[in-house]
């Protein structure tokens, strides 16, 4: 097999390990998003949540762009442990546009949660409190609704970091990919692999004789040649009448 120096990302880290943990926290975190969004639309459809159109819809493209990055992830997890191009090809090209998807998503899910119905979310949490205890659970809900976005924008922010700094690496590793095959033909059209076959001869399909297939020994029948009753024809000079002799 031909030697292809590996890439690194990171200093000392092979981009080929970097396609397969990209691929398998793909799948358990795009799992785990897009259960968790369908979970909600299922909450949403069956009344015990309450959503405005802006926020429904949000909800179903990240529940949607999560479970393909998923889907897409299998694909990379093959394509890392088989190298095979094709799958490391198809997985480059389709995480670039689900990241690029996700990521307007999440923008505009964002802009949702500060652009939403802050005030009726807050009078949920508040409830039927009144009095001191009321305005003390109000600035709860409303801090603890400050402090929900805010979480829920640093995890975008942060999986938007890590899926970017990831398809540089998945081009990097396709890259080497093709240098391995690039190597390989190389290597095989300089050493050809020539199978060698032993002549057939001819009227292979009869069985050839052998002393194991001559005659019982005979010595009457023949006793010039040492008496193969199997024998066509003696040799021509060790009959005396063929025989020579020098001088006269």
């Amino acid at each position: 097999m031909a030697y292809v120096r590996s890439r690194k990302f990171c200093c000392c880290l092979p981009v080929r390990f970097g396609v397969f943990c990209m691929a398998l926290i793909g799948l358990v975190g795009g799992g785990f998003f897009g259960v968790a969004g369908w979970t909600q639309v299922h909450r949403y459809f069956t009344g015990d949540l309450d959503l405005s159109s802006h926020e429904k819809l949000g909800l179903w493209f990240v529940s949607l762009s999560y479970t393909w990055f998923a889907m897409i992830s299998v694909v990379g997890l093959v394509g890392a442990i088989s190298r095979k191009h094709g799958a490391v090809s198809f997985y480059a090209y389709t995480v670039t546009v689900n990241t690029l998807l996700i990521v307007a998503v999440g923008i505009y899910f964002v802009w949702t949660l500060f652009h939403g119905r802050e005030d009726n979310a807050v009078d949920k949490c508040v409830g039927d409190a009144s009095g001191d205890y009321e305005k003390l659970k109000h600035w709860f809900c409303h801090s603890g609704f400050d402090v929900i976005r805010a979480v829920i924008v640093v995890l975008f922010v942060i999986i938007w970091i890590f899926q970017l700094a990831g398809i540089f690496i998945v081009f990097d590793y396709l890259g080497q990919v093709k240098e391995e095959h690039a190597a390989e033909d190389e290597e095989q059209k300089k050493n050809p692999q020539f199978v060698v076959q032993a002549p057939t001869p001819a009227g292979a399909g009869a069985s050839l004789r052998t002393t194991y297939d001559a005659a019982p020994y005979d010595p009457s029948a023949n006793p010039v040649q040492g008496g193969w009753a199997s024998a066509k024809s003696p040799y021509a000079f060790s009959v005396p009448d063929n025989a020579q002799v020098g001088g006269r």
